[in-house]
């Protein structure tokens, strides 16, 4: 096989040659790899090529988003750089396919129905007219008068005459209701046959067939002996994306966790995915391959009174110096539950994928042909993956009122589950929706599926509570009293893990005594300091309170800042 690469860029300024024949050919998506931004896509095409040189047009509906095309074909063919060619006109329906030249057809067979349907209304019309003419001219001669018709002279005449006039009246009016009836068949006629043609026109135009000015790929080639075989033109375009999302199941009678894995595979533009064999890779080609580089920054000072630069670098230090001050964000690496945007709708299948792994990268070989609606976008059903779990029932009582569920899983299935959108189901009932983290192989994750509510939280300050000792503050000490626990409302006992932020202190004017009743079960829980955590048996109908005391002492003149 023979490979030629160019860019579009230097191809459009190289002049096209005389040929001997122009061969046109369609060559429809047949095979694409997906990156999380863009694809490596291929389209092939069946094409005769008569011994000699000539010129091979491959049409190309999304010419502009192609970056890098390849063309590739039998051994013995020569071919040149592919060189973009706009609004090249061609013979309608010349690049039909066999579904687009089916509705084609179906859509000329339905105008055609318009055009007869019309006509015959036409007729109807036309009938209805005559009626009424003949009618106001009967009508003229019952009204005599000036512009009326004389009765006639002979006396003996004048019943004929009437009795003419009455079975012509009469016989106008049959005609005319039989017309009318005639005419509103037509019409109805003809309003379906409108309606077919309308649909006709929707399903050709879904088909997006080629109009009579097309863009293409002009490819020179020469051949020694004629040749029938396939070519293949490879390029990548950034109109394509692919995300993972989940649907997590919890059993908490057999302890496992079933997770439900789908794609959303995204395309823009004029190109149409019909039955394209899809591999989903995890590769970024558009991430950058080079490292940065660096540049000396010496050091300088700047005299205040010569430079007004040297205010505002105060300005930015300080500002520095206080974002470094701001606590972190807690990291519990817990999957949070909220109420995202995750479409998981009409999706009943789930097929076997295969992974292959390129270094750190990871391929999934859809194992069916893929067709992407007019919308752009399909939802793919994966696969099933399970996962054995532990759960616990934790609970944060400074901040919460319930104990929430939380299953800790290790991924053992020999690939990574990647980031994406996900659903949280506890024993099938809906939890909430939120995200997955990446979650390497052999890691382990926790993730949060709701609240339990027969496990009730309580905190109270007793340094603030009527009768108690109260807080007790002067100049340079302060003491709190702290209560709290969870009630199990539930027929059964339940084991909670109590978790509770302890005060602690790091500068050494700062004196801190502090009691706990019970002592924690853990204490400076993955290494975060004050972080302490409590297993508890809480039977049921019963309640377990931990007490907290702290007695602080510090210099007079400071601010204790510390809240419990």
């Amino acid at each position: 096989m023979k490979r030629i690469l160019l860019t579009t860029a230097i191809c459009a300024s190289l002049p096209l040659a005389a040929h001997a024949e122009d061969i046109l050919i369609r060559a429809d998506l047949s095979a694409a790899t997906v990156f999380a931004a863009g694809a490596d896509v291929t389209r092939v095409g069946a094409v005769a090529i008569p011994a000699g040189r000539h010129r091979l047009l491959i049409a190309m509906p999304d010419m502009d988003a192609a970056e890098l095309p390849q063309i590739t074909g039998p051994e013995g063919v020569r071919f040149g750089p592919p060189q973009p060619v706009y609004g090249h006109p061609i013979e309608e329906g010349a690049l039909d396919n066999a579904a687009q030249s089916a509705a084609r057809s179906a859509l000329e067979v339905a105008e055609d129905a318009v055009a007869e349907a019309q006509d015959a209304l036409t007729e109807a019309t036309a009938a209805i007219r005559s009626i009424e003419t003949q009618q106001a001219y009967i009508a003229a001669i019952l009204r005599g008068g000036e512009n009326g018709v004389a009765m006639p002279e002979d006396l003996t005449q004048v019943p004929l005459f009437l009795a003419t006039l009455g079975a012509e009246t009469e016989r106008l009016a049959a005609e005319m209701l039989t017309a009318q009836i005639v005419r509103r068949d037509f019409a109805e006629a003809l309003s379906d046959a409108q309606q077919d043609f309308a649909d006709a026109a929707r399903t050709f135009q879904a088909l997006t067939p080629f109009g009579t000015q097309i863009n293409v790929f002009a490819i020179d080639v020469t051949t020694a002996d004629p040749i029938e075989a396939d070519v293949a033109l490879e390029y990548f375009t950034r109109n394509a994306a692919w995300r993972p999302s989940y649907e997590l199941d919890l059993d908490t009678d057999t302890g496992t966790l079933a997770i439900d894995r789908f794609v959303t595979l995204q395309t823009y533009g004029a190109a149409r995915w019909n039955d394209v064999e899809v591999v989903f890779s995890t590769s970024d080609p558009q991430r950058s391959r080079v490292p940065s580089e660096l540049s000396s920054i010496p050091a300088r000072l700047i005299d205040p009174a010569q430079d007004e630069r040297a205010e505002a670098l105060g300005r930015v230090a300080e500002g520095a110096a206080f974002a470094d001050a701001l606590p972190a964000p807690a990291a519990n690496g817990i999957v949070q539950l909220g109420f995202g945007n995750v479409a998981m709708g009409g999706v009943v299948r789930s097929p076997v994928i295969t992974a292959e792994f390129t270094g750190l990268s990871v391929s999934y070989l859809y194992p069916e042909l893929v067709s992407v609606a007019a919308s752009g976008d399909v939802l793919l059903a994966f696969d099933t993956l399970e996962l054995a779990v532990e759960t616990e029932n934790r609970a944060v009582p400074r901040w919460d009122e319930t104990a929430f569920l939380v299953a800790m899983v290790e991924n053992d299935t020999g690939e990574p589950i990647l980031p994406g959108g996900a659903r949280f189901y506890r024993d099938g009932a809906l939890m909430g929706e939120g995200s997955l983290p990446l979650i390497a192989m052999g890691a382990e994750a926790e993730m949060a599926f709701g609240a339990l509510d027969h496990l009730q939280l309580t905190w109270t300050d007793r340094s603030l509570a009527e009768g108690d000792r109260g807080l007790f503050v002067s100049s340079n000490t302060q003491s709190r009293g702290i209560a709290f626990g969870v009630e199990n409302t539930g027929a059964e006992a339940e084991t909670v893990r109590i978790l509770y932020a302890t005060p602690f202190a790091e500068q050494e004017d700062l004196e801190l005594d502090l009691t706990l009743s019970p002592r924690p079960s853990e204490e400076d829980i993955d290494d975060q300091r004050g972080i302490h955590g409590w297993d508890i048996e809480v039977a049921s109908g019963e309640e377990e309170i931990i007490e907290m005391t702290v007695d602080f002492e510090f210099p007079d003149g400071q601010i204790l800042d510390w809240q419990p």
